[in-house]
């Protein structure tokens, strides 16, 4: 988990899909991010690249060569790397 933090905010990401899990203003203590709560939807804020939504047969061609691709990308299930913080 990566933390980012000012005398506002305090903003958490997941390397895992890269995605927010929680941005808390610390003045008003209010949270801005879903929790997550599995019984419902187990996810934050994915992050949705290149797509939203699902390719017809999950395919697609470019110049004449046909690729694979899962409902809304890959992003949200990718392993990200900090290069600098």
């Amino acid at each position: 988990m990566i933390t980012l933090e000012n005398n506002d905010l305090k903003v958490q990401i997941n390397e895992y899909g890269a995605e927010l899990t929680s941005v808390w203003h610390k003045q008003a203590e209010l949270e801005y991010i879903w929790v997550g709560d599995p019984k419902y939807w187990g996810r934050h804020a994915s992050n949705l690249f290149p797509i939203v939504g699902r390719l017809r047969g999950d395919q697609f061609k470019v110049a004449g060569e046909t690729y694979f691709m899962n409902q809304h990308g890959f992003a949200r299930n990718t392993l990200f790397e900090v290069v600098e913080q």
